[in-house]
């Protein structure tokens, strides 16, 4: 199982690394605007959300709009591989500098926020099936934490359309997405 996920990683990244920077731009402002224009979005007061990596789904638009909305942002940081990561809440975005891995992120767990306290919760992936399953990057982070949220938190995946396959590998502990927001 682990190979297939080995290859999924392989080839979706370089798939979603080959986009063209206009190209992107056009798809990150389609997911943008179902984000923001989405029930779940609207109706939430407490939101988690990844900080966008290389070619990932740009989310710093959307963390800058829900900010500026009076949402109370929480983002990714890393504690350790063992502890894996907290909710950090921000109150803007110049708050984030390079951390783990390179990814932006809260410097501190001053303002670490309950992950019961998450409305709903925006996740990265390499890859998604239409059943809720999700290839990550191997770490096990986002399940760990994905465990600890409400159980009608909501979950939902943002990713490019090729991202989304018809079945992905999955194992006991993984924890699938409620819904996916594509271009």
């Amino acid at each position: 199982m682990q190979i297939d996920k080995k290859c999924i990683r392989k080839k979706i990244k370089e798939k979603r690394d080959s986009i063209p920077r206009i190209e992107k731009e056009k798809l990150d402002n389609i997911i943008f605007e179902k984000v923001i224009g989405s029930e779940e979005y609207k109706k939430s007061n407490n939101l988690f959300i990844f900080v966008s990596f290389e070619s990932e789904v740009d989310t710093h638009r959307i963390i800058k709009r829900a900010l500026k909305d009076g949402k109370n942002v929480s983002v990714p940081k890393t504690i350790s591989r063992e502890e894996g990561m907290a909710a950090v809440k921000i109150n803007d975005f110049s708050e984030l500098k390079n951390g783990a891995y390179g990814i932006l992120e809260p410097e501190n767990l001053d303002l670490r926020m309950k992950e019961s306290l998450m409305d709903v919760c925006y996740i990265p992936g390499v890859a998604f099936d239409k059943e809720g399953g999700r290839v990550g990057y191997g770490g096990g982070y986002y399940d760990r934490f994905l465990n600890l949220v409400r159980k009608d938190t909501k979950k939902i995946a943002l990713c490019y359309s090729f991202q989304i396959l018809d079945k992905v590998p999955r194992e006991e502990h993984d924890i699938l997405v409620d819904s996916i927001i594509s271009d």
